[in-house]
């Protein structure tokens, strides 16, 4: 089997900060005061706006909802994501595609991988890609339709990134705009001790209320490391074909 898709790309924002993060949060809850509000930083997917991002919409970072309006939009709408990702040192550069249309979702990586899921008559199908033909076919044809939405859940965790710093100081509104054609909220997120700071910077879909640009740096004495997750397309609707399944 080729390389395992399941999924190295939310490790990719991850793996830049997740020993400093835990090293600073650390610093910070027995340094200055502010440390409870800091290690929960991963915690607090739906927790209240704080002072810095007041008169934002709560229900936009509530992972639940999220995940279940993206889904209704595949189905209904269908939409086609392709996500870049990079790091400041160029060893963990890739890109892939998440796709959902009708009922079907899908994710193929820059290689050609694919998996995918099927649902019908509450029967839930995992698929595999033949990127040559640019086909799908059953690989297991009943894994229980609960793995439908399990699955999904999974494999797009990187999109709700802002959701585990919404609740915490140093997260903060940073405007909006447009981006990859999309209604974008913008958001930053900021937290130092001594030589060390870490820095965030989330687009989140208005509508959808999934990250489409992310942003993280780490800076230890001087020294700045960082990663990105880039939406380079976002097709919706007629752009977004149906899958074929051989």
């Amino acid at each position: 089997m080729k390389k395992g898709l399941f999924i190295v790309f939310p490790i990719l924002l991850l793996s830049l900060t997740a020993c400093d993060l835990s090293a600073l949060m650390s610093n910070l809850g027995g340094g200055d005061g502010d440390g409870d509000s800091s290690q929960n930083a991963g915690d607090n997917s739906n927790g209240n706006a704080n002072s810095n991002n007041q008169g934002d919409d709560d229900s936009i970072f509530d992972k639940t909802e999220s995940i279940d309006k993206l889904m209704a939009y595949g189905k209904d709408t269908g939409f086609e994501i392709v996500t870049v990702g990079s790091e400041s040192d160029g060893t963990a550069n890739t890109s892939f595609t998440l796709g959902m249309k009708g009922n079907a979702w899908w994710l193929i990586d820059e290689d050609g991988y694919g998996v995918g899921y099927r649902l019908e008559n509450n029967v839930c199908s995992s698929l595999t890609y033949d990127s040559e033909a640019k086909t799908w076919s059953v690989l297991i044809a009943n894994i229980g339709e609960s793995q439908y939405k399990e699955m999904f859940a999974s494999q797009t965790d990187y999109l709700y990134k802002a959701n585990n710093y919404f609740a915490n100081e140093g997260f903060a509104s940073n405007g909006s705009g447009k981006y990859a054609g999309r209604d974008v909220l913008k958001y930053k997120y900021h937290r130092a001790v001594a030589t060390v700071s870490i820095d965030h910077e989330y687009y989140v879909d208005k509508e959808l209320g999934i990250c489409i640009y992310q942003y993280a740096a780490t800076t230890s004495d001087g020294d700045t490391s960082w990663a990105k997750l880039e939406t380079t397309s976002f097709k919706t609707g007629n752009d977004v074909p149906a899958i074929t399944i051989a």
